[in-house]
């Protein structure tokens, strides 16, 4: 097929793509109200009396449920929260009308961020300190919300909820680990097991010689960016429900020669992901950051790339070595060192394990998997044996399926009612 008749081919299927998602957007009547408020927490827990941040934090209340109704309370994970989002979430679970929601933004995301004008190194921002907000929040909203409450998290946040359930087991009734990764390992191949199966081996083999096209000469470099790009589209093809329709165009794209293909991805990234790929991308690759660049909401990702080398790990490599995913365990510790000045302390301290948490859990589980979700291999194994609690598998589900199908997400919520009240 000539170059130029397939462009043309693509670019007509990527306008119909772009003319489905508009028309699939249509508003719906407002029928809850939905309040921002601001929590101050102490920078340090450990010194309460010491510098503090204001952590915001959405309420959503249907219309007519008592303060006494289930409270569903989302734990923050590492991007910014929106008002659009905490009804989009309620609207996932079915719209249900006797349960409040409530979710605390991740300190070190969206307006949560500390006084500090520098935010190049945000060390305040660990997995205790934010488990220990979440607490205040709940101490605090408690006066006011006094039914049942039940904990939600969602991938990162999965991995939270697992172990807020074990830390602050009064707190809650019953704790949800959506997709949940729950294994920490510096350097994980899972991801790209799942990529493997879900483009297939002809269009991932052409991947793998894009990502090769694009092997930078310098770290961050204009290369660099570029490869980040095509790593975030592969995230979202593979990982998202949203996403699945537009995987052929992109299989597609990738018979193009690498410059041509990456000309459609940012296509495809302004009009369709309105520039979340390239955030990711230039957020991965910034050496300093400012608070009002942090409060912006663009650059999350940078702060997730602290995280990870702080305290997480998790970070791609290939199955086999040569793939999608070719950076090296050096190429991590160069990163690290160009954006935070330090080796990273997540590849040699002990790792953060949701995991190891399991087993002491004094409330309820529920865990949801979707099959083809490439966080799965990190995730709570369908066979599992819980103590107590309820496992949801979805062969045919892709990353947190109770969010993207309402069905799911009636099911679930519907468990986790049980276990509340």
């Amino acid at each position: 097929m000539r170059k130029s008749v397939l462009n043309t081919i693509l670019i007509t299927l990527l306008v119909l793509l772009v003319c489905v998602s508009f028309l699939a957007c249509a508003p719906e009547a407002k029928n809850y109200e939905l309040t921002r408020i601001i929590v101050s927490q102490p920078l340090d827990h450990a010194s309460p009396d010491g510098a503090r941040f204001d952590e915001e934090v959405f309420i959503l209340v249907p219309h007519n449920a008592p303060n006494s109704s289930p409270v569903f309370f989302i734990l923050g994970n590492e991007h910014d929260i929106t008002s659009q989002e905490m009804v989009k979430t309620w609207t996932a679970y079915g719209v249900p009308s006797d349960v409040i929601f409530i979710q605390a933004e991740h300190r070190g995301y969206g307006q949560s961020v500390s006084s500090d004008d520098n935010q190049t190194v945000p060390a305040y921002v660990t997995v205790s300190q934010a488990l220990a907000d979440y607490h205040q929040v709940i101490a605090e909203l408690k006066k006011t919300y006094t039914g049942p409450w039940m904990a939600a998290g969602y991938s990162y946040g999965g991995g939270l909820s697992v172990d807020f359930a074990s830390r602050y087991p009064d707190d809650i009734k019953v704790t949800l680990s959506s997709s949940g990764v729950i294994d920490w390992p510096f350097t994980m191949d899972a991801y790209d097991k799942q990529v493997r199966i879900t483009m297939g081996p002809d269009t991932y083999a052409r991947l793998t010689q894009h990502i090769k096209n694009l092997q930078p000469v310098e770290t961050f470099d204009s290369n660099w960016i570029e490869r980040e790009l095509l790593i975030a589209g592969i995230h979202g093809l593979t990982q998202y429900e949203a996403y699945r329709s537009y995987l052929p165009v992109f299989q597609a794209a990738s018979n193009l020669p690498t410059p041509a293909f990456m000309g459609i991805l940012h296509m495809i990234d302004d009009t369709i992901a309105k520039k979340t790929g390239m955030q990711y991308a230039e957020s991965n690759g910034k050496k300093t950051l400012t608070r009002e660049e942090a409060t912006s909401g663009k650059w999350g990702w940078r702060v997730w790339r602290y995280q990870q080398c702080a305290e997480t790990g998790i970070f791609e490599v290939s199955a086999d070595g040569d793939g999608v995913f070719n950076r090296s365990r050096a190429d991590f510790f160069a990163e690290s060192r160009a954006l935070f000045g330090t080796d990273p302390a997540s590849a040699v301290s002990p790792a953060w394990s949701p995991r190891s948490k399991l087993a002491e859990l004094k409330v309820p589980l529920v865990y949801v998997c979707g099959g083809m979700d490439p966080w799965q291999g990190l995730g709570l194994e369908k066979d599992y044996n819980m103590a107590q609690g309820h496992y949801f598998y979805y062969p045919e589900g892709r990353h947190c399926p109770d969010l993207s199908n309402v069905e799911i997400g009636k099911q679930v919520l519907a468990r986790m009612l049980e276990y509340a009240r």
